[in-house]
């Protein structure tokens, strides 16, 4: 019978390479839209022929401790020895953890500070960013908006909804953690406000929880609609490649829209400055080549603050006077009949930024009735601690081409301030000289 020690040592070997199906709970890309952990099947560790542990292998081929996996309770108990019963359970109660992000506002395409952290220690998250949907233009409800840029060694990026790494999960480290601290780049599309929402696990519980909502900033805006929804007016530098510059890159914007209900328009003047003793300016006149009786709205910095100012110019050669229609608090109920209210404010680097709402009325003796057809002016100019004071000369602001009434919408984009304009108009009236004294002497 010497066949059967040959039988027992072949069984006994085959038994110490066998590998034991089980199960655990974690996150994949399954957890997307439910943010649920769900039961991996995974081969766990057995004892192979040198008689050393050796790692068991998930049903895709990943460590045990793959990415988002979380091994079952080592102590079996109600789950099973091998997590086989194993379920995650949504706990209700107060959250232990919480999401905090660096700004309570976030600039499209820019990047922000998302960290997850909490009184206890977790072994596998999930967390991505959604868009909220609604507001004034009705956007719909997105998820997954967004991407992560950067994550901490014991996290990776997970792609969800085919939106490469719209989301974060643990890595397939066998750790605990707590207190992560992810980078997001915001999408570069007007997605509307936004929330980070997660998912956290430890052992067979696990929270589902958000952040504080993330309003979405304005600035710059966006050319979806320009001319036929909104008026788009972009200043480009001379120094640049291309006279076409983008809302990012243009040295003056101005935006305005009008309310449904043609009550009032909602402005946005916008630029860069070299030094806080410059303002941004939108002007409109009668005249495209006199300044008398023109409205100003000016974006200024002021003890470091970005301010809104109205002033009127009763002829170029005096000095802008606040507007004798005052402005009140955005909070505060206005009457349509006399006042323009600020809204949002800004300051992006040496890039200032000013929305806000005027009504589509006169309302005052020096007021103008912005109904009615005008120029439009483009500019900037030098202030101090006396007061603003028009450009040396009226060739350094843009003008626009033809008078346009404010619910006329157009798109226009021009070289800026003071670099060809003044040039191509001193050029003009030179070669006219010319030309009527060439025709003397014949």
């Amino acid at each position: 019978m010497l066949w059967f020690p040959v039988v027992i040592i072949i069984v006994v070997s085959f038994l110490c390479d066998f590998s034991r199906a089980a199960f655990l709970l974690g996150y994949t890309a399954e957890s997307c839209d439910d943010l649920r952990p769900h039961r991996i099947p995974f081969v766990q560790d057995v004892m192979g022929q040198s008689g050393g542990f050796q790692p068991g292998l998930g049903s895709n081929g990943l460590p045990i401790n793959a990415p988002g996996f979380n091994r079952p309770n080592p102590n079996g108990n109600a789950n099973g020895p091998d997590g086989v019963n194993i379920q995650p359970v949504l706990m209700t109660t107060v959250t232990p953890y919480r999401i905090l992000t660096g700004d309570s506002r976030y600039k499209k395409g820019r990047a922000i500070e998302v960290r997850l952290e909490g009184r206890e220690y977790f072994e596998a998250f999930v967390m991505e960013a959604r868009a909220l949907g609604g507001g004034p233009t009705n956007k719909l409800p997105q998820a997954g908006v967004g991407r992560f840029v950067g994550a901490p060694k014991t996290a990776m990026f997970l792609s969800c909804r085919d939106r490469s790494s719209s989301a974060v999960v643990n890595a397939p480290n066998p750790v605990r953690m707590n207190n992560l601290t992810f980078t997001w780049e915001a999408p570069f599309q007007d997605v509307g406000d936004i929330y980070f929402i997660a998912s956290v696990l430890l052992g067979d519980r696990y929270w589902v929880f958000t952040s504080e909502r993330l309003l979405s900033n304005p600035f710059p805006g966006e050319l979806v609609g320009c001319g036929i929804r909104r008026t788009c007016v972009r200043l480009c530098g001379y120094y640049q490649s291309s006279p076409i510059c983008s809302l990012d890159e243009a040295e003056y914007v101005l935006i305005i829209e009008i309310d449904p209900s043609l009550r009032e328009a909602q402005i946005t003047i916008g630029g860069f400055i070299r030094d806080p003793q410059t303002y941004v300016a939108f002007g409109m006149a009668y005249s495209d080549f006199s300044l008398t009786d023109m409205d100003m709205s000016v974006c200024m910095l002021d003890r470091g603050r970005v301010t809104l100012g109205h002033y009127y110019v009763k002829q170029e050669i005096f000095p802008p006077f606040p507007h004798a229609g005052a402005m009140i608090d955005s909070l505060v109920s206005h009457n349509f009949q006399q006042i323009i209210v600020p809204d949002l404010t800004d300051l992006d680097n040496n890039r200032l930024w000013c929305r806000f709402r005027r009504p589509l009325l006169p309302y005052g003796p020096t007021s103008i009735n912005p109904t009615r057809s005008m120029y439009h002016y483009y500019f900037k100019g030098p202030k101090n601690n006396s007061g603003i004071y028009l450009p040396e000369s009226i060739y350094k602001m843009n003008i626009s081409p033809r008078q346009y009434n404010i619910t006329e919408f157009y798109t226009d984009v021009q070289i800026s301030n003071n670099a060809f304009l003044p040039v191509a108009r001193h050029l003009v009236t030179f070669f006219l000289l010319l030309i009527g004294l060439h025709s003397r002497a014949i």
